[in-house]
């Protein structure tokens, strides 16, 4: 998946929940919980440099301490998303941050978030998550164990991802009470489902996702770190 995160060369960049999987480029990570407390990463928390223990909503650092946050799969967890949004802007100039999309909460149901986040323009808006849980965990050994479902879940990043890379203050966040996904207009489902990619784009991500799902986890980090990214 290619991300719109674009960290400064120079400059200092704090990276927010940064827990099994920090970014290669950040220079201080901050987590909330530690070991056991927190059950749902993926794997043990990673404390490879400057770390500090601390509450996203109010962080521990002057005003413009940094160049750039990242902030990947934290927002829907936030109690207070305005109020973290607000920390985010006073600490730091520039910042990305990155949601799994309604949809695919929808189908994957992680039960530890709060929120359903959706991209609407330039504004993030969140509403609240419903109890239920109709798949299980059906789609998340779909995309760990089926290359075909990861195939496709990757050539269409719009559909199963949010992403915002914000610049000042125009990082915008609102909280409502129902979805803003136009569901029931056939225009805006046709462009909701548009191919992304070419042709050639996607044969290419095809034998990615083949090389991708052939890699147990422990290679998958090896190969994060060789290239550079996040997400492999």
């Amino acid at each position: 998946m290619k991300q719109s995160c674009n960290p400064p060369s120079d400059g200092l960049v704090l990276e927010i929940g940064s827990g099994d999987n920090p970014n290669p480029r950040s220079n201080v990570l901050v987590d909330r919980f530690l070991g056991s407390d927190n059950r749902e990463r993926g794997g043990d928390l990673v404390v490879d440099r400057p770390f500090v223990v601390a509450d996203a909503h109010f962080l521990p650092f002057k005003d413009g301490a940094f160049a750039y946050a990242i902030c990947s799969h934290i927002l829907e967890h936030m109690d207070d998303p305005e109020q973290f949004a607000h920390e985010l802007q006073r600490t730091s100039a520039a910042g990305y941050i990155q949601s799994p999309s309604e949809i695919a909460e929808r189908l994957f149901h992680w039960s530890f978030h709060r929120w359903y986040v959706n991209l609407v323009g330039d504004t993030l808006v969140l509403h609240p998550k419903e109890p239920a849980e109709p798949f299980g965990e059906l789609f998340d050994y779909l995309y760990e164990y089926n290359p075909a479902y990861y195939f496709f879940q990757r050539s269409m990043p719009d559909l199963f991802w949010v992403e915002r890379e914000w610049h000042g203050d125009n990082l915008r966040v609102e909280v409502r009470e129902t979805s803003p996904l136009p569901l029931r207009d056939p225009v805006a489902l046709r462009e909701l489902v548009r191919p992304r990619r070419t042709p050639l784009a996607l044969i290419g991500l095809f034998f990615a996702a083949l090389g991708a799902r052939s890699l147990r986890t422990g290679a998958r980090r090896l190969l994060r770190k060789a290239v550079g990214r996040s997400y492999v």
